[in-house]
């Protein structure tokens, strides 16, 4: 038997096991979507939508049942905290954790509009804050324009918005193709023009944001994985050609030394 014939036994096995496997494109498609399923779970988590004991789907409510519907992910969600948590940064597993996260869940939200992460603010606005609503529960956010508060809307009215992005994030640093300002008109058309689905956020949410990301969903989780694979394959050609280069400074010192000892002869 040859050092070959196990491997090829696995091959034979494999085969047998499942004669007609998804193509590459499809389990990069499927990766992408479980990435945007947990995050829309764990963004209704933050926003209030749903409560820690709520990830079972038969306990979500609608605005977080219809669009996990809609997108087909409710089958990808996962159904438990371990099962989130193997999508999150420690970071934030924390954050939905925390007995104060929709408060933090607002100041992030405030943090990416204002930085342009989510699109530009609506007409003549220049930031957002977060604000108590006035029962002192719910956490709005306040539309500025200067000093002076122009309008306020609902901060959890957001989470589907901040689920997309936050799914296209790397989990380190940003992406490479969203290198330039987040937020600008290059880089949302970009994302509108390369992503793999079309959807809305819901009609008549109130939001600080003027462009909705109408193709953010599944493309940028999909795109992510597709990013960490290419990043993979270059890491390899950058090793194999470190290699080559190693076997050819090998050869070379071999000749040296054989000419040198020629020479002491």
């Amino acid at each position: 038997m040859t050092p070959d014939d196990p491997l090829a036994e696995q091959v034979a096995d494999a085969r047998h096991r499942v004669p007609d496997p998804p193509s590459l494109d499809e389990v990069v498609e499927a990766a992408g979507r479980q990435r945007l399923a947990a995050f829309y779970l764990y963004s209704a988590l933050c926003a209030g939508l749903i409560g820690p004991d709520d990830l079972a789907v038969r306990q979500w409510p609608d605005e977080l049942a219809e669009p996990m519907q809609r997108l087909n992910l409710t089958r990808l969600a996962p159904r438990t905290g371990r099962g989130l948590d193997a999508q999150l940064t420690p970071a934030a597993q924390e954050m939905w954790r925390s007995r104060d996260r929709q408060a933090k869940f607002s100041q992030l939200l405030a943090d990416l509009i204002n930085q342009g992460a989510l699109g530009p603010l609506c007409g003549d606005a220049d930031q957002v804050r977060p604000a108590r609503a006035d029962g002192g529960h719910e956490l709005n956010l306040e539309v500025m324009q200067g000093q002076r508060a122009v309008g306020t809307c609902a901060a959890k009215d957001h989470w589907e918005l901040v689920a997309q992005h936050l799914a296209g994030l790397p989990l380190h640093g940003q992406p490479a193709e969203t290198a330039s300002k987040p937020g600008s008109k290059p880089t949302v058309a970009r994302q509108l023009r390369e992503a793999g689905m079309a959807h809305a956020v819901s009609v008549g949410v109130a939001l600080a944001v003027s462009v909705h990301p109408l193709g953010a969903a599944a493309g940028l989780g999909t795109r992510l994985v597709r990013s960490r694979i290419q990043a993979g394959q270059d890491q390899a050609n950058a090793l194999s050609a470190l290699g080559e280069e190693v076997r050819a400074l090998h050869a070379q010192a071999e000749r040296e030394l054989a000419d040198a000892e020629s020479g002491n002869r």
